[in-house]
């Protein structure tokens, strides 16, 4: 994608890593039948997720018996999950779109439910094309489906970006979305436009990097309704209602 800092794509060290950063069975425990669950409860079974990266949750998805088409644009991301899928017997359907420019590619409501997880919508830096992106999420989705959208709690980093930067107090729980204990990952630069998080493997010391955008707290919630969603539930570390102290966030966005 143009206007993402490149040091989010083609880092073979951070694809690398990136898997034991993940823990797929630590992942899986600590949303606690969260995903699965709203699906279920929102009757969808035609999915589209739109960040692949290791293929985490679509490989999960497939083996639940969910149709899932799955998205990147990162091609060492798209390998790393074609291999995780043939070890799992799996086999994905992978497009490679722009999230600014889904429409040419599929006809309205053509999902029953939108992922954008993993802090996925952080990777876009302007305003006007988070908002295109989320459109087009709605767009994709029938009456009644779902976009199921996260980010972290970046307001703490940028309330404690001098303790956490400086003084290397980082918290971080390793219970949600990112659970691996082999890699740390931490904030080694932070300012109100972007956040620079470093992933460390401690086995091998090899370092991967992302450039991130900060939501500030109620920013992602207002760009959901902007892009024209009424009804949402959030969700603080997959528990229901607001936590200040919560790692991630969840929004459930019903079309």
């Amino acid at each position: 994608m143009e206007d993402v800092c490149p040091e989010n794509y083609s880092s073979r060290v951070l694809v690398e890593i990136w898997t034991d950063f993940v823990n797929w069975e630590k992942r899986r425990k600590g949303e606690n039948g969260f995903l699965l669950g709203q699906l279920e409860k929102f009757n969808c079974k035609k999915v589209f997720d739109s960040c692949l990266g290791d293929g985490a949750d679509s490989i999960y998805l497939v083996k639940q018996g969910f149709d899932v088409t799955s998205n990147d644009v990162d091609e060492l991301f798209i390998e790393k999950a074609k291999g995780h899928a043939e070890r799992e017997k799996v086999n994905l359907k992978i497009t490679k779109y722009d999230w600014r420019n889904l429409r040419p590619f599929f006809s309205p409501k053509s999902f029953d439910a939108v992922l954008c997880l993993g802090n996925s919508l952080s990777y876009l830096f302007k305003k006007q094309d988070r908002l295109k992106a989320v459109k087009n999420f709605r767009l994709l989705l029938r009456d009644g489906g779902i976009l199921i959208i996260d980010e972290r709690n970046y307001q703490y980093f940028l309330d404690r970006s001098e303790e956490i930067v400086k003084q290397g107090k980082f918290r971080y729980k390793e219970k949600y979305v990112y659970c691996g204990k082999k890699v740390c990952g931490r904030p080694v630069e932070i300012s109100k436009d972007k956040v620079r998080m470093e992933y460390r493997h401690k086995g091998t010391g090899k370092k991967g990097y992302l450039v991130l955008h900060p939501f500030q707290r109620g920013e992602l919630m207002q760009l959901l309704r902007e892009a024209g969603f009424s009804r949402i539930e959030n969700f603080s570390d997959f528990k229901r209602g607001f936590d200040p102290c919560a790692d991630f966030y969840q929004y459930i966005c019903v079309k």
